[in-house]
């Protein structure tokens, strides 16, 4: 009995054992477990820290739009162009000016480039735009355009004498910058030889101008982009309607069926063009709000009233046309057309087209035929590259006898001989 009595008597003290030494575990446990939260919290912070520094260590581009007039250049016409040979040579030496400015400033690290984007009268102005790159190691709360303006006043150089009191430096975003530095003209041209009727697709920004005019959302012809705001198109697309509010205008893709339509705000059809009449088949278009370039969205050079277009030439036209005379469907991507300017003499001919051809017209194509323009091709470019390597629109779809049938190629609207009618109905 007093080993029974006993086992419960001494059975106590070895419970309670068990107990503390439970309790202890549970203790340790809860510790570890909290360290292993605050490890983790800990380990998420230090990611994060790091991330963002290394984020921050990445490049980080700023913009800036400047001016500044050059008291000892007298403006020419020729910088209206920047396609112009005066412009661009200019441009190089107006570049390497301000390149040497801030290669010589505490900003030397942080410049990247210097692009001119426009010469405007006031002895001469230049407009550029300034590619800085400020890092983790760099801050950009120094003063840029005091940085700028010190420099420019502490240069003195024979070639350019600046108004110190003109200069000129904003920041700008990145959108702002783009527009400018992608406004010039005529920049494109294909990757390899083709050809429309029969011919090959042309890849997406080859040909930033060329744009599709829908009528109710349906393709009806082409038309080039001249400025951010204005086009040229045929006179003879607005045949059936001339209602601004049934058209749209689709840029920046070479798929007929891709892009959003930009309203119209004025159709601007040539006073002497009439219903039936080839004659005078021109029209301006002007969008109800200017587009941003891009490279996929840039206006084509004009050709002034004395460029040149020999014969025999090369020259491009590009359209989504029907691939065949008479064909029931539109080609899908945009086509290009190589083609060769053909001689008034010979295009007016009885063997072509006779007394139809004028002035106000340039013949391009084969005499064989085979290659050329065709329905749904009207209002589009027919452009050539100038000795600048630019490319300038030269001519505007407009009328041919079928599609590339032997001995009449397509005939097309002289842009040179408007070339002053578009000055006065658009400003450009």
């Amino acid at each position: 009995m007093l080993s029974t009595s006993r086992a419960p008597e001494s059975s106590l003290p070895m419970k309670a054992s068990q107990s503390k030494h439970r309790s202890i575990i549970i203790a340790v446990s809860i510790i570890i477990v909290l360290l292993i939260i605050i490890a983790a919290v800990v380990s998420a912070i230090v990611i994060t820290v790091i991330q963002g520094t290394s984020s921050k260590s990445g490049s980080s581009l700023v913009y800036y739009n400047g001016s500044f007039r050059v008291l000892n250049l007298n403006y020419t016409e020729d910088y209206k162009r920047s396609s112009s040979l005066e412009f661009q040579s200019m441009a190089v030496q107006i570049e390497g000016f301000i390149h040497s400015i801030f290669n010589y400033s505490e900003l030397r690290s942080e410049y990247k480039k210097v692009q001119v984007v426009s010469l405007s009268p006031g002895s001469v102005i230049p407009g550029f735009v300034v590619t800085l790159n400020f890092d983790s190691l760099t801050s950009k709360n120094v003063s840029v355009q005091k940085i700028f303006s010190e420099n420019m006043r502490n240069t003195s150089t024979v070639q350019f004498n600046i108004d110190k009191n003109s200069l000129q430096l904003t920041e700008i975003t990145y959108d702002a910058a783009q527009n400018l530095v992608n406004s010039n003209c005529g920049v494109g041209g294909p990757l390899i030889a083709s050809k429309i009727v029969g011919g090959t697709d042309a890849a997406l920004g080859t040909w930033p101008w060329q744009a599709s005019l829908h009528l109710n959302g349906n393709h009806v012809c082409g038309a080039s982009l001249i400025s951010n705001t204005w086009l040229t198109t045929a006179a003879h697309c607005f045949k059936s309607n001339k209602d601004v509010n049934a058209w749209t205008v689709i840029l920046g893709t070479n798929q007929l069926t891709s892009g959003s339509g930009l309203s119209i705000k004025t159709i601007v059809i040539h006073e002497n063009y009439t219903s039936g009449n080839i004659f005078n088949d021109i029209a301006l278009i002007e969008l109800s709000f200017p587009v941003y370039f891009t490279q996929y969205i840039q206006p084509v050079c004009l050709a002034d009233t004395l460029t040149a277009v020999p014969d025999n030439s090369s020259c491009y036209v590009t359209g989504w046309g029907t691939l065949t005379d008479g064909g029931a469907s539109l080609p899908s991507i945009l086509q290009q057309a190589r083609l060769t300017i053909i001689s008034t003499s010979l295009c007016s001919s009885s063997q072509m087209y006779g007394a139809i051809i004028k002035p106000s017209m340039i013949c391009a194509g084969y005499i064989e035929g085979k290659v050329d323009s065709c329905q749904g091709d009207s209002g589009g470019p027919l452009v050539a590259l100038q000795s600048n390597n630019r490319w300038s629109l030269i001519g505007i779809v407009s009328f041919g006898y079928g599609c590339a049938i032997a001995n009449k190629p397509g005939v097309y609207t002289r842009v040179t001989y408007f070339r002053n009618w578009i000055t006065q109905k658009s400003g450009i």
